[in-house]
């Protein structure tokens, strides 16, 4: 399998993590890639020029939700469970503070007059909406390394890289402690994209 990638891509590392933590990494090839330089490689695997990418043979995966799908159930723990869709909402409120953040950064390299006020504002609501969630309802119950975990640790990992003006960990003290208990795994420091 290959897994077109990019270190600064916090769904990339989502994947990646929890390919690693099901024991397929070494299975996976990365192919590190920058989507905004439309390489031939990854708009043949991807006309999306989007990362993460599964390429298997002649089939590709395209979005880090059905990658990591894929990944489960080749690691036969995929599901239609209550607690397999309590995992995938989790999944779903950390991929969406993902765009909130990747768009307000990526706001944030364009020139100012071009930028705009409405849509950096309810970016930023968003992602304080969702820490909020986190800290009041779903950090106390999250246990072990899985994918909700993996997609909540890269999620507030890139807030902290790439948007460190959002002071979240003071007002959520318990999703802090939770963060630094994350940080510390190896799947973590061994993907951080300062590195």
């Amino acid at each position: 399998m290959k897994l077109f990638y990019s270190k600064t891509s916090p769904y990339s590392r989502k994947v990646y993590i929890l390919a690693k933590s099901l024991g397929m990494g070494g299975e996976i090839e990365l192919i590190y890639d920058n989507p905004l330089e439309d390489s031939a490689a990854l708009l043949a695997a991807n006309p999306l020029a989007k990362v993460p990418a599964l390429v298997m043979g002649d089939k590709t995966i395209f979005d880090s939700p059905l990658i990591a799908d894929h990944f489960l159930r080749l690691a036969g723990q995929g599901g239609r469970d209550d607690a397999y869709f309590e995992t995938l909402n989790v999944q779903a409120l950390a991929d969406g503070m993902m765009a909130a953040a990747v768009a307000l950064r990526m706001e944030s390299v364009r020139p100012e007059a071009q930028q705009s006020a409405m849509w950096q504002k309810r970016w930023y609501a968003a992602i304080d909406r969702g820490l909020g969630v986190l800290e009041t309802t779903i950090i106390k119950d999250l246990k072990g390394w899985k994918l909700d975990s993996i997609a909540v640790a890269c999620m507030l990992d890139y807030l902290c890289f790439r948007l460190p003006e959002i002071d979240w960990k003071a007002a959520r003290p318990e999703t802090a402690i939770w963060f630094e208990g994350a940080l510390a795994r190896m799947d973590m420091k061994n993907t951080d994209p300062r590195l």
